[in-house]
């Protein structure tokens, strides 16, 4: 699931403070030219997304980044292969365009993959 500029930025703060929970406040002050209440939607949306997890601390509602960025940047990945008519001739392209480093290092992940 792609997310809107707005979203995106507001996950990148949650994602660089992975293991805290952050009140709306916490996040609200990274977007001096956005209203608290824009920035409180946006979460509350991203909650409802299953992008944050929100708890209730006193009267104020929390947020945690639910998985990290590379869980979501590994689905954007799979969401454009899985639209693609022909998988094979997609992963052979993105093959030949990585750089020999990335290369090496899937030669490596897929090495200790089970079979």
């Amino acid at each position: 699931m792609k997310l809107g500029d707005l979203e995106r930025n507001v996950m990148e703060v949650h994602w660089s403070r992975m293991d805290e929970d952050l009140s709306v406040r916490d996040v609200a002050e990274n977007f001096p030219d956005h209203a608290y209440t824009t920035i409180m939607t946006v979460l509350t949306r991203l909650a409802a997304k299953g992008f944050l997890i929100e708890s209730k601390q006193g009267r104020l509602n929390h947020f945690r980044a639910r998985a990290p960025r590379e869980d979501y940047i590994a689905s954007l990945m799979m969401e454009a292969l899985s639209s693609a008519s022909d998988r094979h001739a997609v992963l052979a392209r993105f093959a030949q365009e990585i750089p020999a480093s990335d290369a090496n290092f899937f030669r490596k992940i897929f090495a200790r993959r089970p079979r």
